[in-house]
């Protein structure tokens, strides 16, 4: 026989009774039916809940107020559920052998009962901004999405260059909160630095566990305070530098994630690109939109010095090169991208010489890179859906290679070896180029 109680609340409302039917203890709390005894259900919220007094509630009543006055007490419906649950799941191990209850604890713990979330996002966003490969030949891809109604990111990667960038063939993906605009392995294998739009680094780890891939988030740094605009990392793997619009430069330490140096302002306006030396990882070279490229060398007092000087011809990138001679390191040489789309070729040993100058674009050029192997060769990208490949021989600069295939900006240039070129845009393309 179902009971229920009514109860009028301490202001004299008009109140609508309700029953909750059900069975405490036994097997029907599943089957909780719900039932008004008033015929007029006007707009009335939760009034109360009573239990029958003595016993753990078989039957429990609600009764909703015809006022707006909130006052249900859940934790006492909650309690009543425990105590019947755990009633039964008691009486439920008591039938059950020794054998049966140990067979059932090791089950509950077996890693291999652990189900792991899948982290990949269900699509690449349109616009990619980036492309570098580590020394396995595997492919680390950065997209943003730009112009939606939500402004993130993710990264992608690959086995092989050529799979890009198809969501399937991906071995893993990572979604950003941000924009993506650069990044860089650190180890040239497994750790991984990236700079996002909202000026926040973050360090991750590709690892792998019983065949399967996973990147996951070491940390996530917010020094900058404006969108980070290039990552480079070291000759020697140990510091990585970031420039950003909010004119400074950071060195990071890659063991602690921790920012070692802050140069700031490192130009009077945003920074455009850094370049570390190939072979001395305490120099380095930056170029902002003051129209100034700076060479740093972090062991001294006032580290920075200015190589190059356009207020008309702004820098937008930078690189060190070989200078193609066989007889000289060629290491004081670097390649500057101006806004004219020229390619500028100078010395820090003299300052005063214009050694030689490119017209590669007559858009603004956006990244420069240069052929780990073959330092004498240079990739070249820029407001524009082209791809150039200069060379530079006994300080001349001469055409190599050029492709159209993209269909929008061109952003990301790596090079997998000697002879092949891998390039990304914002048309969603990512392609190989044989030189």
């Amino acid at each position: 026989m179902h009971q229920s109680h009514a109860r009028v609340d301490e202001r004299g409302s008009d109140v609508t009774k309700w029953e909750v039917l059900g069975e405490g203890g036994g097997e029907n709390w599943g089957n909780l039916g719900l039932r008004s005894t008033s015929k007029s259900l006007a707009k009335s919220t939760w009034g109360g809940i009573t239990d029958s007094p003595g016993t753990h509630t078989s039957k429990v009543s609600l009764v909703i107020s015809s006022q707006n006055r909130v006052s249900v007490y859940y934790h006492r419906l909650f309690n009543i559920l425990m105590a019947n649950s755990t009633e039964r799941e008691d009486h439920e191990m008591d039938i059950n052998s020794p054998e049966q209850a140990a067979e059932m604890q090791d089950v509950a713990v077996s890693p291999t009962m652990v189900n792991r979330l899948d982290t990949t996002p269900c699509q690449v966003d349109k616009h990619l901004d980036f492309v570098v490969v580590n020394k396995n030949g595997h492919l680390l891809m950065g997209s943003s999405n730009l112009n939606g109604r939500y402004w993130g990111g993710s990264l992608w990667y690959y086995d092989d260059a050529a799979l890009a960038p198809n969501v399937e063939k991906c071995l893993v993906g990572y979604e950003v909160g941000s924009g993506v605009a650069d990044g860089v392995f650190l180890d040239d294998e497994k750790t991984i630095l990236i700079g996002q739009d909202c000026g926040s680094v973050e360090f991750l780890k590709i690892s792998t566990e019983e065949n399967e891939t996973m990147m996951l988030s070491v940390c996530r740094v917010e020094e900058h305070l404006d969108a980070i605009t290039c990552v480079k990392v070291t000759c020697n793997r140990k510091t990585a530098l970031t420039g950003s619009a909010d004119m400074s430069v950071r060195t990071w330490d890659c063991e602690t994630s921790v920012v070692s140096r802050l140069l700031s302002p490192a130009h009077s306006q945003q920074v455009t690109g850094v370049s570390p030396h190939p072979s001395n990882d305490q120099l380095f070279l930056s170029s902002g939109m003051d129209g100034n490229v700076l060479l740093w060398d972090l062991r001294c007092q006032k580290p920075a010095s200015c190589v190059y000087r356009d207020w008309d011809d702004k820098p937008e990138c930078i690189t060190w090169i070989s200078n193609g001679n066989p007889g000289s390191s060629g290491e004081d040489h670097f390649l500057i991208g101006l806004q004219s789309g020229n390619v500028a070729l100078r010395c820090t040993t003299n300052l005063n010489h214009s050694i030689n100058t490119f017209q590669a674009f007559n858009r603004p050029l956006y990244r420069l890179m240069a052929n780990p192997t073959r330092p004498s060769q240079v990739a070249v990208c820029a407001n524009d859906s082209k791809v150039v490949v200069i060379d530079i021989e006994n300080e001349e600069i001469k055409h190599r290679y050029e492709d159209d295939r993209h269909s929008d900006f061109v952003r990301g240039l790596t090079w997998t070896d000697s002879t092949s070129l891998v390039t990304c845009g914002w048309d969603k393309s990512v392609y190989i180029h044989q030189l």
